[in-house]
């Protein structure tokens, strides 16, 4: 007889009360471990806190698929968010303590290797009476031709600024310039955590913050009435009114030259994002074209190892998106580990990591947990 592995859910009928008793059974036989793959991330990007009525959470879908994730893991809170987390899992060593632009750096070419790097994400601001807020779409993504125009005229207006702006092709751009300062010098976010609110309590702080926010003043003067704007504009675009400073401080990273340890061999990334490009050539993850679905359930090779997928929810996460977050990516990657390929399951979303592991035949009848409403857990509703 072959041994089991696998996760058994089943629901019995309990006659006296009328009401359905779900009992989740994991059991892992332990001479198939060195078979497994060791573990599989999925990253839902840019799924932050949002700060949402009630009304609005309850109009949200159910993803059932997603809430038996949140109500059987182990929920880690306090990241400090998906990159950090990822950062630490992956880089570890004196690369963990860096910020996710100096990561973010290893994968662009011509940077300075002697100045502090800064993410600069394109961003829409609304502006009303006594407000400012950033758009609910406004985390822009300009395209190749837009960056290196907006690189060649930042070169040319903040000529001998000591400042210097590094177009990717990904979402966030790079700024190069000012001193390096101590890490609580200056205190940044992820601008993804401010879609529709108030910015200002996000932008850079701190005793070291001075400069970067007298920047950010000047890049919105710059950028206003901008031929990159003017040519979004008459394609019915959002503008990009602001580049938002963030997750730097440090300079490029650089790699130990070293062969990633046996764990992270066959490590596979598949994702279009900036932080990832870095984090794969320091860590040495095969770097995979982004696909529209979980990896494991899309056409073609598949990786050997531990696998990071990036999510992408789109410019507004809707019903319609979220239903595919939940078909597309969370489904198929709950059923993986259902069938005993991976030792676990982790996914980030926010400054949270919830992790489904496979459990010792001694805590099988761990804890009970009800399913309960999605956002409820990952939105601040």
């Amino acid at each position: 007889m072959q041994p089991l592995t696998g996760d058994l859910d089943f629901a019995r009928r309990v006659p006296t009360h009328g009401q359905y008793l779900w009992i989740g059974v994991e059991y892992q036989s332990h001479d198939r471990y060195d078979t497994t793959v060791p573990q599989l991330i999925l990253v839902l990007r840019d799924l932050f806190p949002a700060r949402l009525s009630r009304e609005a959470c309850a109009s949200l879908p159910r993803l059932l698929a997603l809430e038996q994730w949140l109500a059987r893991g182990d929920v880690e809170s306090g990241t400090g968010g998906w990159r950090q987390w990822l950062q630490r899992e992956y880089a570890g060593g004196n690369l963990a303590a860096l910020p996710p632009a100096s990561i973010a750096g290893a994968a662009v070419a011509g940077l300075p290797a002697d100045q502090p790097l800064w993410f600069a994400t394109p961003i829409h601001l609304v502006a009303g009476l006594d407000t400012v807020r950033v758009h609910p779409a406004g985390l822009l993504q300009l395209d190749p031709e837009e960056q290196l125009l907006l690189q060649r005229d930042f070169a040319r207006v903040f000529e001998g600024s000591g400042w210097s702006l590094h177009a990717t092709g990904r979402r966030e751009l790079l700024l190069a310039g000012g001193p390096v300062l101590p890490a609580a010098a200056v205190h940044s976010t992820d601008p993804a955590q401010w879609l529709g609110a108030d910015p200002r309590a996000g932008m850079p702080g701190g005793p070291g913050s001075a400069p970067l926010r007298r920047l950010g003043s000047e890049l919105e003067m710059w950028l206003h009435e901008h031929p990159v704007n003017r040519i979004r504009l008459g394609r019915r675009q959002l503008n990009a009114n602001a580049l938002w400073l963030w997750g730097g401080g440090a300079t490029v990273a650089a790699s130990a030259g070293v062969a990633p340890p046996g764990a992270l061999r066959g490590a596979a990334a598949w994702a279009d994002e900036l932080f990832i490009d870095g984090l794969a050539r320091l860590a040495g993850l095969q770097l995979q074209a982004p696909v529209g679905r979980w990896p494991q359930a899309a056409a073609g090779p598949q990786p050997a190892g531990e696998v990071i997928a990036v999510c992408e929810l789109g410019a507004v996460p809707d019903e319609r998106s979220l239903r595919s977050m939940e078909s597309d990516w969370i489904a198929p990657a709950l059923a993986q580990w259902r069938r005993g390929p991976a030792r676990r399951i982790t996914l980030l979303a926010g400054n949270r990591a919830i992790t489904l592991g496979r459990a010792p035949l001694r805590t099988l009848w761990r804890r009970l947990r009800r399913t309960r409403p999605w956002w409820e857990t990952l939105l601040a509703c």
